[in-house]
């Protein structure tokens, strides 16, 4: 097993979750580049840029408050796509 964490294994997550979370929290556990959306009794948290072992340590950070997850989702990124890319209106 390969525990050495490289670029490669970097992802972007999503966390939705139910109830709200203070500005602390996302301060303190989740990383700087990280959205927060707060809808009706949900809050999700999108561009959490970070490796499998974070998210775990974020999940459990959730679950000691006792946060319900409704969904979490993930997708790769590459060092290419890991800064956001402005498009250019030509018209």
């Amino acid at each position: 097993m390969n525990t050495h964490n490289t670029n490669q294994d970097l992802r972007s997550y999503t966390l939705k979750l139910s109830g709200t979370l203070d500005d602390d929290f996302v301060t303190s556990f989740c990383p700087s580049e990280t959205i927060v959306l707060r809808e009706n009794d949900t809050t999700s948290l999108s561009n959490i840029r970070t490796d499998q072992s974070g998210i775990i340590g974020l999940i459990r950070n959730l679950h000691n408050l006792g946060c319900i997850i409704l969904s979490l989702n993930s997708e790769s990124i590459s060092l290419e796509n890991s800064m956001p890319k402005l498009e250019r209106n030509t018209t």
